[in-house]
């Protein structure tokens, strides 16, 4: 028996999809989305190429499997923010926090690159579960539940654009690339919750 064959692990069709697509999220997150391609995520996997497109059909859908696999993960993100809001109150950095998280590990490229070639991401808006709350506790007769979609989309748009070209914005008012993106964080939190007291 080689090697290559004492390697390999029999695996349910799903179980086989999530070992792939766990690879691939490896290679998004440490190489960036240039890095994710068919033969690489089938070495990760220890796969052939052709096991790839037997479970994905292409680099394509491939792709457009972990952004679907991004978005759960970002609507799970919200979901738990909203979960401990529950107990302590709403908390916009924590939400601002959770989402950037994804959007710094190689998912803002990605949904760039999928968007480009005409993926949309389909079901409930990911943001949705983060209105309630943060409507039940605005004390702004002048904030409308219009106003903080708005300022919740704007936002969402700065989380999925700044890991890519977010120094660049900030180097052309003078402020320092990377320092300064923890006080710009500061300033969402800050805006979001002066709209709704």
């Amino acid at each position: 028996m080689s090697e290559e064959q004492k390697k390999r692990v029999r695996r349910s069709p799903e179980q086989a999809r999530q070992h792939i697509l766990s690879c691939a999220e490896e290679i998004l997150i440490r190489q960036g989305i240039q890095a994710v391609e068919v033969r690489a995520v089938a070495r990760a996997a220890s796969m052939t190429d052709a096991g790839i497109n037997h479970h994905f059909g292409s680099l394509n859908g491939l792709l457009e499997a972990l952004m679907t696999e991004g978005a759960r993960k970002v609507r799970q993100a919200v979901e738990n923010v909203v979960a401990d809001w529950i107990e302590s109150g709403p908390d916009i950095a924590s939400l601002v926090e959770a989402i950037g998280k994804l959007y710094r590990d190689g998912y803002a490229a990605l949904a760039i690159q999928l968007h480009k070639s005409g993926w949309q991401e389909r079901g409930t808006p990911l943001l949705a579960p983060v209105i309630e709350p943060l409507m039940a506790i605005n004390r702004n007769a002048q904030t409308t539940e219009k106003d903080l979609k708005i300022a919740l989309a704007s936002l969402h748009l700065w989380l999925a654009f700044d890991p890519l070209y977010g120094s660049e914005f900030r180097r052309s008012v003078g402020l320092h690339a990377r320092n300064d993106r923890a006080a710009q964080l500061d300033w969402w939190s800050q805006s979001l919750t002066r709209m709704l007291t």
